[in-house]
């Protein structure tokens, strides 16, 4: 008997080459986005700046990341929010 995720695999074949690469690319930005806010709180651009990575997907990234609980907003510095990661993902 089939699982219901093996089912929709069959019914929906593999996933597209460029579904894929757009996964790995946004996966590369979470781990880029963990890894600079592991020491202190940060804004967008400081994060930006920090990961080398544009201003917009810094904040797109968060957003996602703040949505399913891997970083929450601490503070404000300037005109910009501070974001960190919850106590959970500090420890991973």
């Amino acid at each position: 008997m089939s699982t219901p995720l093996e089912v929709f695999k069959q019914r929906q074949g593999p996933a597209s080459e460029e579904l894929l690469g757009r996964v790995k690319d946004e996966s590369k930005r979470k781990a880029a986005i963990r890894k600079a806010l592991k020491d202190a709180p940060m804004t967008v651009p400081a994060l930006a700046e920090a990961t080398g990575l544009g201003a917009a997907d810094v904040l797109w990234t968060l957003t996602a990341m703040r949505k399913y609980g891997l970083a929450i907003e601490v503070g404000v510095e300037g005109d910009y929010p501070s974001y960190a990661l919850p106590e959970k993902e500090v420890k991973r």
